[in-house]
């Protein structure tokens, strides 16, 4: 029985919704608390989350005299906090190794392109120069004299020879040379143990951080039964 306002689960029926359990967590279907129009991460959850909100304010009365103004504040509430909490819920979807602090991926390509070229001129030049007498004498033992005029026959034979030859070398090349490596790094540094309790102090209820943003929107003041009359006996 309400004290002082309305319980949350009165506001949903009034407003026309009706409420099942749905693998363990109520579900609403129609009516308004203000939670049908908020950005959410995944429109998906969104009746997850409802759910729990309705399932914790179930029995508690709302803050505000009238349904219309709980409508307004919810709806205000959601709309201020979700952008932040949207994040840290996508931030709860990344998959990781906790006991992983080093994964290094290096990646090194090497091209070389060479190109040679070599030109080379040898030239040669030859001069030749010869020549012999050949004497024949009846009477080989008189000298000839100076002007040989003794000499039965004299021939003599010259010749002269000259040459000359230039020879051009050219040449080129290409020399194409490809390095690939990659290096990969992987495991983690300093205690297992210490990597684990990071790790678990890291890990946050998303939902129950909503649920707690919207208490003072509900009665803070628990009714221990007692009726509330202007009759001084009570």
């Amino acid at each position: 029985m309400s004290t002082f306002t309305i319980p949350l689960k009165r506001v949903i029926t009034l407003t026309g919704g009706t409420t099942e359990i749905v693998d363990g967590i109520t579900k609403v279907t129609g009516g308004n608390i203000g939670l049908n129009d908020y950005a959410i991460f995944d429109p998906s959850y969104r009746d997850t989350l409802n759910g729990k909100i309705v399932d914790h304010y179930w029995n508690r009365e709302i803050g505000t005299e009238t349904i219309d103004m709980f409508q307004w504040a919810m709806r205000r509430r959601m709309n201020e906090i979700m952008p932040a909490y949207n994040q840290l819920y996508r931030s709860t979807q990344i998959e990781f190794d906790p006991l992983s602090t080093i994964d290094m991926h290096t990646v090194s390509t090497q091209d070389t392109t060479q190109l040679t070229s070599g030109e080379g001129t040898n030239a040669t030049t030859t001069n030749t120069t010869s020549g012999s007498r050949s004497v024949q004498s009846d009477t080989p033992q008189t000298i000839l004299s100076g002007d040989e005029d003794y000499a039965t026959a004299v021939a003599d034979a010259n010749s002269a020879s000259q040459g000359s030859a230039n020879v051009t070398e050219a040449s080129s090349g290409t020399v194409d040379a490809n390095a690939n490596s990659s290096t990969d790094i992987t495991g983690y540094q300093g205690l297992a143990s210490d990597l684990l309790m990071r790790y678990r102090e890291s890990i946050i209820n998303v939902d129950r951080m909503v649920i707690r943003e919207l208490e003072d929107l509900f009665m803070l003041i628990w009714d221990n039964g007692d009726e509330y009359t202007n009759r001084g006996m009570y």
